[in-house]
Parts: structure tokens; sequence; C-alpha cells
């Protein structure tokens, strides 16, 4: 069951840190892991496969010097971890059973846990659940579909034998659908046939509006280039479109909000969500 968690966190001491350094917030979500499940941490850090989950950078509020983020200690700053396997949610969350006040140490800094929710507070909550036939039966058939893509997105091109060459940083209507079909199939009950959405998506898609600027995510050594902001589709003629694949489509389009988009989502990259 696909599930996004939304964690308030309490820096203990002023702390100042590079606000896009997803890889720390990868590193604090397995040593929580390893904190309940030690081998569980280990394959996950290990496999070079589909990985279900995704980590979102530090959400903090504070004052900008040169690339560095000062936030002051008490301030209220969050994460987002979210789960496309309710039995790695369940590993995750004993965590935080079993501790009176947690800690979550990104780099230097120790933040206190001040809260986890994992349930939809509002209509634009960043929390929520939803199992994958639910997922199906409330995917509707709309022809027009816009998105915020939050965190830097880009795709890694692959070279016909599979090595890994550079980043695309760009919107991509039927790379959008790859990730998150690949991303469904690996880990739903219910399997859907790739090669026919893509067909759809080259067929009946068109980008109608892109709205995006360039963002890199800071990884220490290095940094990952990719885009944010926002961009619209629609798919057309419809007296045309096969309702039930529209349908799966439109069920992929809101699971992006779970699986994220594209490249090192497992490190803040790709955050995604279908907007109005």
């Amino acid at each position: 069951m696909p599930i996004s968690t939304l964690i308030s966190l309490i820096p203990e001491t002023d702390v100042k840190l590079r606000p896009t350094m997803g890889h720390h917030a990868h590193a604090a979500f397995l040593s929580i892991m390893r904190e309940t499940n030690p081998e569980v941490a280990k394959d996950l850090h290990a496999t070079s496969t589909q990985k279900p989950f995704t980590v979102s950078p530090l959400i903090a509020e504070g004052k900008r010097h040169g690339e560095y983020l000062h936030v002051r200690a008490g301030t209220e700053c969050k994460l987002r971890f979210t789960f496309l396997d309710d039995k790695l949610f369940a590993f995750f969350g004993q965590s935080f059973l079993t501790q009176v006040l947690p800690t979550i140490r990104l780099g230097d800094a120790i933040f206190q846990v001040k809260q986890l929710v994992s349930h939809a507070t509002d209509e634009r909550s960043w929390s929520g659940s939803e199992t994958y036939p639910e997922l199906v039966q409330s995917a509707k058939t709309e022809t027009r579909m816009s998105f915020r893509f939050y965190s830097p997105t880009a795709f890694r091109r692959l070279t016909s034998r599979g090595q890994k060459t550079r980043n695309d940083a760009y919107v991509d209507m039927e790379r959008c659908y790859q990730s998150w079909v690949n991303k469904w199939n690996a880990f739903a009950p219910i399997n859907l046939d790739k090669n026919e959405i893509l067909e759809f998506i080259r067929e009946h898609g068109q980008l109608t509006s892109v709205n995006t600027e360039s963002k890199r995510l800071n990884y220490g050594k290095h940094t990952v280039p990719g885009w944010i902001g926002n961009c619209a589709w629609i798919f057309y003629p419809e007296k045309s479109l096969d309702e039930n694949t529209l349908r799966i489509v439109n069920c992929l389009s809101n699971f992006a909000f779970y699986c994220g988009t594209g490249y090192k989502t497992t490190m803040g990259m790709g955050q995604t969500r279908r907007v109005d």
C-alpha cells in the first residue's frame, strides 16, 4: 500500500546546512530502519533495482548565507518519506514507537522528532495513504492534467548496454509515465501493460505548458541538475481514446504523489504531485 509520511522536526541547536542535501535525509532513513530491522536496511542500501521508498529534502525556513541555510534552534522543519510497501512502513514506524523522544541526524545537525503523520490532514496534505486497488478504482478519465515538481527532477540516460551516461533535465511525458509504471509494476499486486501505456502516451499525449527552471541538488562532493516547476498536458482526440487506458494513465498520474519521478527519488529528487 502506498503511504506518505510527514515528520515534523525541531533542531536542538542552531544549525547550518545545505538545504538540498538529499543524501543526508537518505542516510537518516536507513539509520531509522537499522534500529528496527538491520537486514531490511542492508537490503535497501544494497539493491540496485527499484526501491520501495522516496525521501524529500529538508523542508525548513531559515536565513540563506551563500550555499547554506541557517535554521535557529526550535524552528519546526519537515521531512517527507513515502513507502510503496506497507511492510516497510511498519518497520519504519516501530522506531518511533519504541523511543520516547526519537532524534534524526542530518549531517552534523540533530533534530528532535515532534510528530509523525501518515494520514491526510486536509485536501492538500503531503501525508496520506491509499491501497493499490483504491488508486485504480478512484481513477477518472480526465484528459487534461497538471503537475508540479517540487524538488529537482531528472532522468538518467542509459546506453544500449544499460550503462549510465548523463542526466536529462527537461520535462518528457513519456519518460514520466515510464518512471511511474516501472515503480507500479515493481510493487503493486496489479500489473499494468507498460508497452500499451507508453504507446498511448506517444500517440495521444501532448505537452500544453511548461513553466520550469533549472535547479541543482547538492550531494556534497557533486551536484545533480534537474528541473522544478509546473507543466500540463492533454490527451486527444477524445473520441479516439480508449477509456480503460485513459483511466490507467490517470491512476499513474495520481500515483506520482507516492513514487516520485525519475532519478534519485530516494535522495530527495523528483518530489511530484498532480495539481488542479
